[in-house]
């Protein structure tokens, strides 16, 4: 007899025996479009509800474990999985309370990675347990759902995961959204240096498949490289291109476009400036660089005349902060950190700021000073100044880029007077 669809059972139709197939969706490596593994997705036939909704309808009929437990069960079974590929399987967190689920995982897990879906609140100790149990069968652990739910910092700090997946709401945002951007990218570096790969889900277009791409987003999936299937697909040969092409003018070309300037965009353009410079003119030009990179909102470059014992402003008179000369004489933190090579601030709302710096930047039209000292061949040959309108003090990151801009014109210096 054919059965009815899942909204039309009689109220004696339990939710566990409801029907389940297991198709599968491809996780691509965004730099050379291969499929490294594939997710796990449980479909009920002859229903149109999300897939979500029918599992927590089991877990309010009480036999969420067992649906859980049948779809891990049918999902671990699959056969004729490429043997470089890896199967992503999800879990609720609060499934592994129940024996059906561990008795369904209690098996040898290499080659599959458990995603922790993360609706449910749990324990922070409990899922360090049940990733402990999990890791001792073989299995990796991925984080779902990252940017939804409970899916936040601490959770990925504590249960250190193999693999973080972005939710599809942050990557619908990517391409419009720069604090959405800002943030992606700072979870891509941490992950990066805590040894775990980004997965985007829900890639749908191609402006959003080459934003994650220049985010350096490692891993992606989505309809852009197909829907989940009952078999093992492959993605498109469209999709592929499209995101190894970004890798692509990373090896080959310099960064002349950019769908967005992040820092290590900048920080290649302004290597490029600095090396095409063939005059002192196109030097000023590559310094200006800086500013977008540091939330300056100006620069000065000035060479030291020690005949005169001045700092000599040599930008041209465009956007040339001060113009002329300063005698060091009168003025001491700046003599100081030419002799010491030492980065100096200056904050003109500081009670205890040196008072002639402060004075000086005042009279700018400034509140907040960062010079960095220019040297190159072992001496000390010029400052890289950097004004803010408001008095906010200068980030450590702000502080090592100004170094990084000071040692490119350095560089640049030494080569033009050669």
């Amino acid at each position: 007899m054919t059965a009815l669809p899942l909204e039309d059972h009689s109220p004696g139709w339990r939710s566990a025996d409801w029907p389940l197939v297991v198709h599968v969706q491809p996780i691509v490596a965004l730099t050379t479009g291969t499929v490294t593994g594939y997710e796990a997705l449980a479909r009920f036939p002859g229903s149109s509800a999300p897939v979500y909704t029918l599992f927590e309808k089991a877990w309010a009929d009480g036999v969420g474990p067992q649906l859980e437990a049948r779809a891990l069960t049918q999902a671990l079974a699959l056969p004729g999985r490429p043997a470089t590929a890896y199967l992503a399987v999800n879990v609720s967190p609060r499934a592994f309370a129940e024996a059906a689920v561990t008795r369904a995982l209690d098996i040898d897990l290499t080659g599959f990675v458990v995603e922790l879906t993360e609706a449910h609140y749990v324990p922070t100790a409990e899922l360090k347990r049940t990733a402990a149990w999990l890791r001792d069968r073989g299995a990796r652990l991925a984080i779902d759902d990252v940017g939804t739910g409970y899916a936040g910092l601490e959770r990925i700090i504590s249960l250190s995961p193999d693999l973080i997946k972005l939710d599809r709401s942050l990557v619908i945002q990517l391409p419009d959204d720069q604090v959405c951007r800002a943030m992606v990218e700072s979870l891509v570096r941490f992950a990066a240096r805590c040894g775990a790969k980004v997965c985007a889900e829900g890639i749908e277009t191609t402006e959003q498949l080459q934003v994650v791409a220049e985010l350096d987003i490692p891993l992606g999936q989505g309809f852009m490289f197909g829907r989940a299937a009952p078999t093992w697909t492959t993605p498109s040969r469209r999709s592929v291109d499209i995101a190894s092409a970004v890798h692509l003018k990373a090896l080959n070309a310099t960064p002349q476009q950019s769908l967005f300037l992040d820092e290590y965009v900048l920080l290649e353009r302004l290597a490029d400036r600095f090396s095409e410079a063939d005059e002192l003119e196109d030097v000023h030009y590559a310094v200006s660089g800086l500013t977008g990179l540091l939330q300056a909102d100006q620069v000065l470059v000035s060479l030291l005349d020690e005949s005169t014992d001045e700092l000599v402003s040599v930008s041209h008179e465009a956007w040339s902060v001060a113009g002329g000369a300063r005698r060091l004489a009168d003025f001491p933190l700046t003599r100081w950190s030419l002799d010491t090579r030492r980065a100096v601030q200056v904050l003109a709302t500081d009670p205890n700021a040196e008072p002639h710096e402060a004075a000086y930047i005042l009279e700018q039209g400034f509140a907040s000073l960062l010079m960095v000292p220019v040297t190159t061949n072992g001496a000390t040959v010029g400052m890289l100044a950097f004004f803010r309108v408001n008095a906010s003090p200068w980030s450590l990151r702000h502080i090592r880029l100004a170094r990084i801009g000071a040692s490119q014109l350095a560089a640049t210096l030494d080569r033009l007077q050669r």
